[in-house]
């Protein structure tokens, strides 16, 4: 409505709305600390978004690169071997997978697909 607090907790006073003032005040102050965001979590909020940003990014550039790979003699594939298993690790930090020595399986953080 528009009317400032000062006037609507003023006219309270005078009519003896004493529960409903610390109602309004609690509920004010309430308000006030759910809109209040600390610099930490701003922070913290932007690296996140930053952080997103790098990993779609890099997903982009393994997207583009495994097609080529793929297209490769597989004499051309060993003799780039050391790059293709750079690629691999890229790959797999950026989609969350590991495989942690466990033989035939592969663990994938699903996390990742939350946002």
């Amino acid at each position: 409505m528009s009317i400032p607090e000062g006037t609507v907790l003023a006219r309270a006073k005078r009519e003896g709305w004493s529960r409903q003032v610390i109602e309004a005040k609690a509920l004010a102050k309430r308000d006030e600390a759910a809109k209040a965001i600390t610099p930490f979590e701003a922070v913290s909020a932007s690296m996140q978004r930053r952080g997103e940003r790098h990993l779609g990014r890099m997903a982009n550039i393994v997207e583009k690169t495994m097609p080529r790979v793929e297209a490769m003699d597989p004499g051309a594939i060993l003799d780039r071997v050391d790059d293709v298993e750079k690629l691999d690790k890229v790959a797999r930090h950026t989609f969350g997978i590991c495989d942690h020595d466990l033989p035939g399986q592969v663990i994938i953080n699903i996390a990742l697909f939350n946002s």
